[in-house]
């Protein structure tokens, strides 16, 4: 404890140092109530009753929060409600089910118990739809097989770990097999069973699946059958975003009817009017360009109001550019074609390019203000000056914890984070970094592409795993299968 009381008083002052030469006096208060935190939960982590305590909560707070955001993903709610779960925000809320389940398996006294959380979080994470918290979640999966096949010399563990490498793999060639070949779609589904697709603006809309082939070999159409409200056109639209200023969209669906009949396609942007025959043709909008203001739209309106249709549509599209792209069904036959929507496209970037200006950004401050930062009441207007500089819609921080911290404290105040961390991290054996790696590895990742890791509901669950495992983790030994004890590489025993 006086090793970290020391380091604790020492990164403090450094804070301070920053903050005072920022001239921020609030972030002096600031960092002391969290150097105050920290030294607090190591001290009372000492006692075995208070560190089972911290591991139940540890479990109870990770198994909330995947059965909360599972609840809400399966349930019939809007966009925006599925992520008001205790922290408001899809990226955070993924980064606090992943660090609380890691801190969780850190300190679980038994092993098999972890087992069946992985595949729970990970269907829960993805409900989240954050991408930088699926990767995280993956990389500290295979941290924790890999530990554990190496801590038990157990060649059974080494199949998970096969399997994830395999699944890795086969996830990236889908990326560059399938994705990234029609890498100008935008994001939405062509399937117009799909949530994401509106009706309520019709008076009725009916999809049915049993429609005729498709325009191409292996495809398949569905039925359209709605009428408008009497004084209005909408059919169906499907919003993807706020367009961005000045950028071309165009907009496109392949249709067709036994009955001549007159369709309405729009991008928002742009609208065209298409005759509908007995064979396939392809409606595209003209060429629109984004506003900043317009959300980029595909919407199907009838040619009159209080209009009905009733087509066959497939291959909804909505991409930039000023004309459309081939249609490419690039997919296996052995994978159905209700997974390959072309609208469906979640692209995984290693340098995605909105994060570009605000690290360029936080690189910026932080060589005007290399030695004390701006200081943390500075910061967000800070960022959103000079991103607002080259971005549309500006933010108020760099996405990533280093350049955050340089950014905000200078290289004294960075200086002073580190001697705290060395000072902790520092008391930690070789077995319980074993058991905390998998939560620093997801950590590591989340705050690369982010900055998480000082948000309470990430930081909460990382300290109690950390402070716990300085004495030593959880006092309850696992057990092995004939369900002895296992002290052998446990120093909390």
């Amino acid at each position: 404890m006086r090793r970290v009381a020391v380091t604790a008083i020492a990164g403090w002052v450094l804070l301070s140092i920053a903050a005072i030469g920022a001239g921020d006096p609030t972030g002096v208060l600031w960092s002391g109530g969290v150097v105050a935190g920290v030294v607090a939960a190591v001290w009372c982590l000492r006692w075995p009753a208070l560190r089972r305590v911290a591991a139940a909560a540890a479990g109870v707070y990770a198994a909330v929060l995947t059965g909360a955001t599972l609840l809400a993903g399966w349930s019939d709610v809007t966009d925006d409600a599925r992520v008001q779960i205790f922290t408001g925000n899809p990226n955070v809320l993924a980064a606090a089910l992943v660090t609380a389940f890691a801190a969780w398996a850190a300190l679980a006294p038994r092993r098999r118990w972890v087992w069946w959380g992985w595949p729970a979080v990970a269907l829960a994470v993805l409900h989240t739809g954050s991408r930088t918290a699926g990767g995280a979640l993956l990389a500290a999966g295979t941290v924790w097989l890999v530990v554990q096949a190496v801590r038990r010399r157990s060649r059974v563990a080494w199949a998970p770990v096969v399997a994830v490498a395999i699944l890795a793999a086969a996830a990236f060639a889908w990326e560059r097999g399938v994705v990234e070949l029609t890498p100008n779609l935008l994001a939405a589904p062509s399937d117009f069973n799909d949530p994401a697709w509106r009706h309520d603006l019709a008076a009725s809309v009916t999809v049915s699946d049993e429609g005729a082939p498709g325009p191409f070999p292996g495809t398949s159409a569905q039925r359209l059958v709605a009428t408008a409200l009497p004084n209005r056109t909408h059919l169906a639209h499907q919003s993807i975003g706020r367009s961005e200023d000045g950028v071309p969209y165009v907009a496109s669906i392949y249709l067709r009817s036994d009955t001549p009949q007159r369709f309405v396609l729009t991008s928002h942007l742009a609208s065209v009017t298409c005759d509908v025959g007995p064979e396939w043709s392809r409606c595209v909008t003209p060429v629109g360009f984004g506003d900043d203001h317009a959300q980029r739209q595909i919407h199907l309106r009838a040619p009159a109001r209080g209009g009905s249709v009733d087509v066959e549509v497939f291959g909804a599209q909505y991409e930039r550019g000023t004309e459309v792209t081939p249609f490419l069904d690039t997919r296996p036959a052995w994978v159905p074609q209700t997974m390959v929507n072309r609208f469906d496209l979640r692209r995984v970037t290693l340098l995605p390019e909105n994060r570009l200006p605000p690290w360029r950004a936080g690189s910026e401050i932080f060589m005007d203000h290399c030695w004390f930062g701006v200081g943390l009441s500075a910061a967000p207007d800070t960022f959103l000056e000079r991103t607002g500089r080259t971005m549309s819609r500006p933010v108020t921080y760099a996405p990533h914890l280093i350049l955050q911290w340089l950014a905000v404290h200078g290289v004294v105040g960075a200086a002073g984070i580190a001697v705290l961390a060395i000072g902790v991290l520092s008391l930690l054996s070789a077995t319980a970094w074993a058991r905390l790696a998998p939560m620093l590895v997801a950590l590591a990742l989340l705050n690369t592409w982010d900055v998480t890791l000082m948000e309470p509901t990430v930081f909460a669950a990382a300290l109690l795993a950390t402070a716990s495992l300085v004495h030593g983790g959880t006092p309850t030994a696992p057990r092995t299968r004939s369900g002895r004890r296992d002290h052998a590489d446990d120093p909390s025993t």
